[in-house]
């Protein structure tokens, strides 16, 4: 579910305002790490902030690397329920419901708030699996975007 596509743009409400950009282009291996790729496409309206040292590489391997990995995020779920049983379908929901911490996480979710993870994902089909659900499971909406977690 996850692959690495430079070509990607960043949507910088994604990067914390701690995340430190990088500008060194001298780095070995600058052009597939997360930092260089978000430095190179930093908003008009951003001057300054935290920022990776060229020191960082002068021993030949960087401490701060980040490997710019697309993630495939999705969010809503009632395609999920589609096929559900009714006696299934409260003790799913409940269960999917901890497993991402709430009722109000839940939905947070649900309504893309919040995006959820391949690994996320995987534990959820996973859920539906054990019951019996293996045949269209799948989120309403689906988004890719860079790893920053």
């Amino acid at each position: 579910m996850e692959e690495k596509r430079q070509e990607h743009v960043i949507d910088f409400a994604e990067v914390s305002p701690g995340w430190q950009l990088c500008f060194c282009e001298g780095c070995p291996r600058h052009e597939e790490c997360l930092r260089y790729v978000a430095g190179q496409q930093i908003p008009d309206k951003l001057h300054w902030g935290p920022a990776v040292y060229p020191t960082s590489w002068k021993s030949g391997k960087c401490e701060f690397f980040r490997e710019a990995r697309i993630l495939r995020l999705a969010w809503g779920f009632d395609l999920l329920y589609r096929e559900v049983k009714q006696k299934d379908y409260t003790m799913l929901r409940d269960k999917v419901k901890g497993y991402l911490g709430g009722h109000g996480t839940y939905y947070r979710y649900n309504r893309g708030e919040k995006l959820l993870t391949p690994e996320q994902q995987e534990w959820i089909i996973n859920l539906f699996h054990r019951y019996g659900y293996t045949e269209g499971i799948e989120f309403v909406h689906y988004r890719d975007a860079y790893d920053f977690g």
